[in-house]
């Protein structure tokens, strides 16, 4: 259910040290376990209705904390945003969190959050 890997939850921030020029990078606030699911034809056609591109759903388990806009990066350094969150349940007593992930226009740096 969540064998395909472990990705990684992070948010934008605004990084500049000593008046440098300001630039965007990812920090990282969570790690989860995660199964790739695949992007039914019913879910890609209604994204094209709605002029969006769904290019992965990933299944994460349900007490993962996610944050408003959050970005993903997989085990490969893929970078994609979260667009929506749907809560699950796999079995009677296994709930779950379905991402749906897009791909993001630029390759941000990654940080890691030492709190």
């Amino acid at each position: 259910m969540f064998d395909t890997g472990i990705l990684c939850l992070a948010h934008k921030v605004v990084t500049s040290t000593g008046g440098a020029m300001p630039t965007e990078a990812l920090r990282i606030y969570a790690r989860a376990f995660y199964g790739e699911r695949t992007v039914s034809y019913t879910r890609m056609y209604e994204a094209r209705g709605a002029n969006c591109q769904v290019d992965m759903i990933a299944r994460v388990p349900f007490d993962t904390v996610i944050e408003p806009d959050s970005y993903v990066i997989l085990e490969n350094q893929r970078q994609l945003r979260v667009d929506a969150v749907s809560p699950v349940i796999v079995r009677r007593d296994i709930r779950a969190q379905e991402l749906t992930l897009i791909n993001t226009d630029e390759l941000l740096n990654v940080e890691v959050d030492h709190d």
